[in-house]
């Protein structure tokens, strides 16, 4: 009785599952969720592939004791990858879709900048599932590494899993992974090495290659083949000089005071008020070169830049470059969202147009000597009043070529006259196309009011312009002359 009663109370429960039971679990789970059980090999990768085509991610959250973790899975979309795997179904393949992936070298020097991407770009690999800690739980302990990579294997084995698996570990900044990948009758282990400094005979291809040959042959015996080499040297400029500037600096004081002429009303500024390149990257590579064809030792190399056989130049572009063309645009487009009315904009000297016999004037009551009548010769001989100028920001001397530009026919020797627009007018060219013929009294208004919204004062300046604008408008149609342009 007393043996009985002692077994009783020692008796333990092993059907209870454990946090690391329960963990695994969780990650099965998952991984069935995401149909990664008996996945079909792909078609092969074609160079460029991780560049431009797209990444498709899931995630999920997990827990293991008190730490938080997520479970990323990424994935290249590649187009028409559907049909090649039916096509590919019924071929007994010895090498899983990973496996074939390391050993094409047509993204060996792929860049890509995303989160958790670097992985791809280290082994080459078009699909792959990542467990990362929490940002305060990073796994630095030896121990925790060991026992997270056992339970990914469990999980990737008890789920018939083929698609890589990886661990973050260490530091973040460190990108640093641990992996594992199983099925076919073979496994392949992801390590990675972090050192603070280069060892000296790793700075050379010689030393890398008897790194490698050991790591390979440790403990087998085995002899190997030749091995491949692929080789890619950076060089990155930064520091522009004046010498690098090839296009022609922007004229910062145009339409200020004298600079203002007849050539730069024609046309809008283009170009980047400093330069808009902020890095050069050129990389010169050999690609997929025989060990016994190449020497690169502390002694001699055969690795010289200029004798490579591939050359490429990467452009890195400033963020928000300073465009002037965009600036001009972009500030003429916010007028569209003013609601202010003329009145606001120009006061009571603005409601001089609303009475035809007292308040026709024009801009041009100014200008002398031309060919064609002014506004207040005309309106002088039936009315005492001189015609006043409506108030603004645009000074008389700016505003005067303005509206030479816009009515050449008003002096006596036009610098600027209206030439056959039909010239600029193709049918097929401007097909479907929202504009005015080039160089038109429509094409010319759009581009002054573009320069006197971005140099001469804003919404003000343009309801200035717009107000003289249809002064002369009104003054031509009611005296039948004709509206050039």
């Amino acid at each position: 009785m007393n043996n009985i009663e002692i077994e009783d109370f020692y008796h333990h429960d092993f059907t209870t599952a454990t946090e690391w039971e329960v963990f695994i679990a969780r990650l099965e789970e998952i991984m069935h969720e995401w149909k990664m059980s008996d996945k079909r090999n792909g078609s092969p990768l074609k160079s460029g592939d991780f560049v431009n085509s797209q990444w498709k991610n899931n995630m999920e959250k997990v827990h293991f004791a008190d730490v938080e973790f997520t479970f990323k899975h990424f994935r290249l979309v590649i187009e028409n990858d559907e049909t090649m795997k039916s096509s590919l179904e019924d071929e007994d393949d010895e090498k899983t879709e990973c496996q074939k992936d390391i050993f094409n070298s047509s993204n060996d020097f792929a860049r890509i900048d995303q989160e958790h991407l670097e992985i791809a770009s280290y082994y080459g690999i078009r699909e792959f599932l990542v467990l990362v800690p929490g940002k305060r739980n990073a796994i630095i302990d030896e121990t925790r590494m060991k026992i997270l990579l056992s339970s990914i294997t469990i999980a990737a084995n008890n789920t018939n899993c083929e698609v890589p698996i990886f661990v973050q570990v260490q530091e973040s900044w460190q990108k640093m992974y641990l992996g594992t990948s199983v099925g076919r009758g073979s496994s392949v282990n992801f390590e990675m090495v972090h050192l603070k400094k280069i060892p000296l005979h790793c700075k050379y291809l010689t030393g890398l290659l008897a790194v490698f040959k050991q790591k390979i042959t440790e403990g087998c015996g085995v002899r190997l083949d030749p091995v491949l080499v692929s080789v890619r040297f950076s060089y990155l400029l930064r520091d522009w000089t004046c010498s690098t500037w090839t296009q022609q600096p922007p004229d910062f004081d145009f339409m200020q005071g004298e600079t203002l002429g007849v050539a730069e009303l024609g046309k809008l500024p283009f170009g980047a008020t400093f330069d808009p390149v902020g890095e050069l990257h050129l990389y010169t590579t050999w690609p997929q070169m025989s060990e016994h064809v190449v020497v690169d030792s502390e002694g001699f190399t055969d690795l010289e830049p200029q004798l490579a056989p591939e050359w490429s130049v990467q452009v890195t572009m400033v963020p928000s470059p300073a465009c002037l063309l965009g600036d001009y645009l972009t500030d003429f487009l916010h007028l569209c969202n003013d609601q202010r009315a003329m009145v606001d904009l120009l006061g009571e000297n603005a409601m001089i147009l609303a009475d035809d016999e007292n308040n026709l004037s024009a801009a041009f009551n100014i200008l002398s000597e031309s060919r064609i009548p002014t506004i207040s010769s005309v309106i002088g001989k039936g009315n005492t009043k001189k015609p006043k100028n409506v108030e603004g920001p645009i000074s008389e001397e700016i505003l005067l070529p303005i509206l030479y530009f816009l009515f050449p026919d008003t002096e006596d020797n036009p610098k600027t006259p209206y030439g056959d627009m039909s010239t600029y007018y193709e049918e097929e060219q401007w097909k479907g196309v929202k504009t005015c013929i080039i160089d038109s009294l429509i094409w010319r208004l759009a581009v002054v009011a573009a320069h006197c919204t971005h140099n001469l004062g804003g919404a003000t300046a343009l309801a200035q312009l717009w107000h003289e604008f249809v002064q002369e408008i009104r003054f031509r149609r009611e005296s039948d002359i004709l509206i050039p342009g």
